[in-house]
């Protein structure tokens, strides 16, 4: 067997693109403001004090509720100036939730609109902080700017080009380039050969043509935006209303989004919810919680440790979890055991020691796996911390990984080894 520690090799941060996206199924976790504020963010269920230990209380309360009660495996959350440059320290409780226990993109919202960064210097300086801190965990994910209507077509382009060049160790397949205007042209942004390998973020609401009110009319919008690269775009946020409101002076009760529409609310949520399935793209619904927005697909009640979710629609939640196409369930790092492989069919017994091998297991809602067999494997720190790549020549099992890990001079313990797009948990004895 061969192992050896390799450096990451340029071509290896640009991953080939995604068949399919489908591996986020997601929602937004909001500022009960709106997320465009000029100072720190505070997301709902957080109070204006909060530190690292309050903030991940609370997360674990919000993030784990929206796995148990949605089904969820991903969250994207808001970064900002103020926050990463003066409050990364406690905002970090929230992040780190958020990577434990499955995949989180970290987006950029600006100042209230329709102005973009008050000072790039500190643009620069808060992706500088977070590539810094996260860009290594395999949860990690960096939408670089939401809505960025701000920017001409060319200006954006470069504006991305720009932080790929000053940010090229984050793995291209965790990059969410948001289309030109606010997220909705994709075509705009995705044919620039600078792009290779990341992936492009889209944005669909009701409030941009109110006029279509048929399933397949708004499945026709949804094209327009996305063009040719399904297989490379994510749906960053799409909503409606759950609750009962007022819209440009109608009222709406609470409506049955399993039921014929009779109305472009009722439109846009199904058309949306069949085309994210159709293309298997992956998506975060706006919002998964946000005190006092009648889109938020959950209400709070209580605070900190004492947090709770309700479900404000169920046909709502029906319909969001009918436009995910992978189903694979969610388990917490936190909550997971290692296990001896089973001597099955699926396994080379004569490679498999029950009492030296860990099983794979599922990282952050990740699936679990019994081996995967690429010919190099990136290595992480149970911190998320990068480590380096191991090259492994015919590695059949958890074992050999574990084997090749050892040779290569890692010393005891456990290890996140990724290999392709999976993860798994290998130990070295």
């Amino acid at each position: 067997m061969k192992a050896k520690i390799a450096s990451v090799l340029a071509f290896a941060l640009v991953a080939n693109a995604f068949a399919i996206t489908n591996q986020f199924r997601g929602v937004n976790w909001a500022d009960k403001r709106d997320n465009f504020v000029s100072d720190i963010l505070v997301l709902s269920g957080l109070n204006q004090s909060y530190d690292y230990q309050s903030a991940t209380t609370v997360a674990e309360k919000v993030i784990g509720q929206f796995q148990e009660l949605l089904g969820t495996n991903s969250v994207r959350i808001p970064v900002n100036e103020p926050t990463v440059l003066t409050n990364l320290d406690a905002y970090s409780g929230v992040l780190d939730v958020a990577l434990k226990r499955g995949r989180l993109v970290m987006c950029y919202w600006g100042p209230a609109q329709p102005s973009g960064p008050k000072n790039m210097d500190d643009w620069w300086k808060m992706w500088a902080k977070l590539v810094e801190k996260y860009a290594a965990h395999p949860n990690a994910y960096f939408e670089i700017f939401n809505e960025p209507h701000m920017y001409s077509k060319d200006e954006l382009r470069n504006l991305y080009a720009t932080w790929l060049e000053k940010f090229p160790n984050v793995p291209r397949d965790h990059i969410l380039l948001d289309g030109s205007g606010l997220a909705w042209n994709v075509p705009d942004i995705a044919d620039d050969p600078r792009f290779e390998g990341c992936l492009f973020a889209v944005h669909e609401y009701t409030f941009w043509n109110m006029s279509i009110t048929t399933e397949e009319g708004w499945k026709r919008s949804f094209e327009g935006k996305v063009g040719k690269y399904v297989d490379r775009t994510v749906c960053t946020e799409w909503g409606g209303a759950m609750a009962p409101g007022e819209k440009n002076g109608v009222h709406y009760d609470y409506m049955d989004y399993n039921s014929t529409p009779t109305n472009y609310f009722m439109a846009y949520i199904r058309g949306m919810s069949d085309q994210l399935r159709e293309w298997q793209m992956g998506s975060f619904y706006w919002p998964g919680l946000r005190d006092g927005d009648w889109y938020s697909m959950t209400k709070r009640s209580g605070e900190g440790a004492n947090i709770k979710l309700e479900i404000v629609n169920q046909s709502g939640l029906d319909r969001m979890q009918r436009s995910w196409s992978d189903t694979v369930a969610v388990t917490p790092v936190d909550t997971v055991k290692d296990t001896a492989v089973a001597d099955t069919a699926a396994h080379d017994s004569s490679d498999v020691d029950q009492k030296d091998t860990s099983m794979s297991i599922a990282f952050g809602g990740l699936p679990v796996l019994d081996f995967v067999r690429p010919a190099a494997y990136k290595v992480f720190g149970v911190t998320g911390k990068f480590l380096g790549e191991v090259e492994i020549a015919g590695a059949h099992s958890v074992r050999e990984i574990s084997l090749g890990l050892k040779s290569a001079g890692f010393a005891q313990g456990v290890y996140f080894v990724r290999g392709g797009s999976e993860t798994l948990r290998v130990r070295v004895r």
